[in-house]
């Protein structure tokens, strides 16, 4: 067991939460997907201006297929935008779900200290209370877990 590994085992518990967070925003923002429409597209172009001197009511050609176009453009920047979220909502799961497996797996009193520790963001005093321990018990405890998951991290990812 390496300290980095260590060390990114309490990096991930500790942001736990946030993880938590951005997740629920992804969720939404993949369920309320912000959207480049039609008008946001032609005022878009309306701002551009070529090169030359231009009759009244000259079109070029260059503003016709992209008008003609804008809406396969707009479809595209919305599914990429789609795209990307989902991407970022998929890594962050796929870490939030692992460790809470993991978290899953080790023994009752280390996974209520863990939950207490980092996922309720309770106190040593607030811990030993609910568990009926000291603090110092609670805080070996707690090391006691880090130590075993950061052997299952190091397990699967082929440190052992």
């Amino acid at each position: 067991m390496s300290e980095e590994s260590g060390a990114h085992i309490i990096r991930l518990l500790e942001t736990y939460q946030e993880r938590e967070r951005k997740i629920a925003l992804l969720h939404y923002e993949l369920e309320h997907p912000a959207h480049i429409s039609p008008n946001e597209m032609l005022n878009g172009m309306s701002f551009g201006h070529g090169e030359g001197p231009h009759s009244p009511g000259y079109i070029s050609d260059k503003t016709m297929y992209i008008a003609l176009n804008y809406q396969e453009q707009a479809d595209k920047l919305n599914a990429s935008t789609k795209d990307e979220i989902a991407r970022q909502l998929a890594n962050l799961e796929h870490e939030q779900n692992r460790l809470k497996y993991y978290v899953s797996l080790l023994e009752s009193r280390e996974k209520a200290v863990i939950r207490l520790v980092y996922y309720d963001k309770c106190s040593w005093r607030e811990i030993a209370k609910k568990l009926e321990i000291a603090p110092r018990t609670a805080r070996r405890i707690r090391d006691d877990a880090v130590t075993r998951l950061t052997r299952m991290y190091d397990f699967t990812e082929g440190n052992s």
